[in-house]
């Protein structure tokens, strides 16, 4: 067995394994299957393994997991330069043990220097702030907590401007006039750029992303469940956010592709700081929150500048439902019955309308816009249209 440990070096165990090892890659390298690509650093031999699209193992819980890194992909996203064992630094050998625990997201990169402050780069400030919203939990959490979003639930590692091939000649002919080094250009352009453009996520993928969790019945109706009983019971349309906001104008607009309408984050985050305000999602009962009642005419008043208290009679998540609404209830369903009675009532006349004109022959034919008319074989005059 080879074991390459990180502190000691390379301890060779059984020798005749150790060449066999090397016999099988070099067998791989040259029958052109995939093997170990130069897309970005890989010193501690990671991809050795993890390079190989099927490499993964099912759970005891019965789930795939896929271990699979692209190195042709993964030299595209906005990580492609921290070193694996800057995340996953509990690994200290190779082939390494079985992950127990994983990564958090508030660890530090040991080899990334913030630029700002000179210290190891960490998202731990963001995953403090999201610590305090209302989507609050561990990576590995039980209970209701195992339901709420974690870190890669909404960010999964997405690739740097996937439409462009390559940066910009004339943006990198300029850097490189000062800084000299075509690599380190590249590279920041590749970071800054994705992060300058504007990169938010669309109205349509934002309420998708949202619904994934807040249209899941069962999962709402356990929540809702567990707050009655600690005596503090969830809002109104808790169990129906997803559905009535579909109802609502916002989300039929926002479906048709109308940029610009409400979603679910332009009136539940604090829109002072966006970048801030969607980690951070607060209670509507906390006063801090943009929908807690002393705030909502001030949310609404991002898009209605003359919006006052009694705009906020207006609900931004109407239900038909009678439960919620039933004034709205029994109007749509009078409008069903009336919209339907007429349907049927208009193709009912239509065929009436064409029985007695087949009856007295007139032809199915469309001609010069209209029915195609003749004289009838009762000899009722009937008008022809001019040839």
């Amino acid at each position: 067995m080879v074991t390459i440990d990180f502190v000691g070096g390379v301890k060779m165990q059984n020798r005749l394994k150790y060449w066999l090892l090397f016999a099988v890659m070099l067998t791989l390298a040259l029958t052109g299957l995939p093997t170990a690509q130069a897309a970005f650093e890989d010193d501690e031999a990671c991809l050795m393994c993890h390079k190989y699209p099927r490499m993964g193992r099912v759970t005891q819980d019965g789930v795939f997991r896929s271990y699979s890194v692209p190195p042709e992909m993964f030299s595209n996203t906005v990580h492609r330069n921290v070193p694996c064992r800057d995340c996953h630094n509990y690994i200290k050998e190779l082939p390494h043990r079985p992950v127990k625990t994983g990564v958090t997201c508030d660890q530090e990169c040991h080899t990334k220097k913030n630029p700002a402050t000179g210290k190891p780069f960490s998202h731990k400030p963001v995953y403090d702030l999201f610590q305090k919203s209302v989507h609050a939990r561990g990576k590995i959490a039980e209970g209701l907590d195992a339901n709420k979003p974690y870190c890669i639930s909404c960010h999964t590692n997405p690739l740097y401007n996937p439409n462009q091939t390559e940066p910009p000649k004339k943006v990198v002919d300029r850097c490189e006039l000062c800084h000299e080094k075509l690599d380190f250009v590249t590279q920041w352009y590749s970071h800054t750029s994705r992060r300058v453009l504007e990169v938010k996520r669309s109205g349509e993928e934002i309420v998708a992303l949202c619904s994934r969790c807040h249209s899941n019945e069962k999962m709402l109706e356990r929540h809702a469940a567990a707050a009655e009983e600690a005596g503090e019971p969830l809002g109104e349309k808790f169990l129906i956010a997803a559905k009535s906001y579909e109802e609502s104008f916002h989300g039929k607009v926002t479906k048709y592709g109308l940029e610009g309408a409400a979603t679910c984050l332009d009136c539940h985050a604090d829109q002072e700081n966006y970048y801030r305000g969607v980690h951070g999602i607060l209670s509507s009962r906390d006063p801090e929150s943009p929908t807690h009642k002393n705030n909502r005419v001030k949310a609404c008043r991002q898009c209605h500048e003359n919006a006052d208290e009694k705009f906020l009679a207006v609900d931004p998540h109407p239900s038909f439902d009678a439960k919620y609404n039933p004034v709205l209830h029994k109007a749509e369903a009078i409008y069903g019955v009336v919209g339907n009675s007429v349907v049927v009532a208009l193709i009912g006349l239509s065929l009436f309308e064409t029985f007695g004109r087949r009856r007295d022959g007139v032809g199915w034919r469309i001609r010069w816009g209209s029915t195609w008319w003749r004289r009838s074989k009762r000899n009722r005059k009937r008008i022809i249209p001019r040839r």
